[in-house]
């Protein structure tokens, strides 16, 4: 009975949660806009239908696994809580990797193009050498752009370069725009080569900040895993120790501590976060 009551409670917690985190509105018959957007930055093709029955599943796993272990409802709630949560970690991280990959290709990007041209090469022929041979993190970009340069002109083909939604995308664009109309042949090179400098001194900043930022949720997670893992390691010691976690009061108490100690971790990763540039431009206008 007491397994039933608490797997009915993690699952109530768990759908609270996940409504919470994924911005879910009962309104909304299709996927959640930004899940789908999360599935696809992030390089996961998989449905997004399929992806929130992953993370339930999920969820309900580790809760099950955490009653098994401890037998204590406020543990097993914090594993329907984790197990809801990796899953959108593991989006987010795999997003937040390819989104730093495709910054620092852009530098290397614009570098190639200034060779190509300054090399002889027409400005269709370096677009097409960067699509073939350039950083891979970009090449699939370039390869569209190529495609809707030679079908739609030159108008499509930078709003589809635009359309990766990313500041230094928008700055690039703006820049191709004005000078393939205004700048004679001949002067788009050296002003490629001043913006590839200048995007990476901007990207080694933003990545000595990365740093920083990265250890301070490092210590968060510690701090926050701690006390959890001492408390476990006192129960497998002693395991009347965990009784009083098995009451009505003493779940109370654990799951009033657990939200302390996650909003304290929330705010050490906020306090520890980096901002990052937002869009130039959107909708077309600066």
């Amino acid at each position: 009975m007491r397994l039933l009551l608490a797997v009915v409670f993690a699952a109530g917690v768990a759908c609270i949660w996940f409504g919470a985190v994924l911005d879910v509105r009962p309104s909304l018959p299709t996927p959640p806009a930004r899940m789908v957007a999360l599935l696809d930055a992030a390089g996961i093709e998989v449905p997004a239908y399929a992806f929130v029955a992953a993370i339930v599943a999920c969820g309900l796993v580790v809760g099950l696994l955490a009653w098994w272990i401890v037998e204590v409802p406020a543990v097993t709630v914090a594993g329907v809580i984790g197990g809801v949560c990796a899953p959108v970690a593991w989006a987010r991280t795999r997003r937040e990797r390819r989104t730093r990959e495709r910054e620092r290709a852009w530098p290397a990007v614009l570098a190639q193009l200034a060779d190509a041209l300054e090399a002889g090469l027409a400005w269709p022929a370096a677009v097409a050498l960067v699509a073939e041979s350039g950083p891979a993190a970009l090449r699939g970009d370039w390869a569209a752009f190529t495609a809707r340069l030679r079908g739609s002109g030159l108008d499509s083909a930078l709003e589809g370069l635009r359309g990766a939604g990313e500041r230094t995308a928008d700055s690039v664009v703006l820049l191709l725009r004005a000078a393939l109309v205004e700048l004679p042949a001949g002067g788009l090179a050296p002003v490629l080569r001043e913006l590839s400098g200048v995007l990476g001194e901007r990207l080694e900043a933003r990545e000595k900040a990365r740093s920083r930022a990265s250890s301070m949720h490092v210590e968060a997670t510690i701090l926050a895993l701690s006390p959890i893992v001492i408390l476990l390691l006192i129960g497998a010691a002693s395991p009347g120790y965990l009784d009083a976690y098995r009451t009505a009061g003493g779940t109370v108490v654990a799951l009033i501590g657990g939200g302390l100690i996650f909003g304290c971790y929330l705010l050490m990763r906020k306090l520890g976060r980096v901002p990052e540039p937002r869009r130039t431009i959107t909708g077309g206008r600066s």
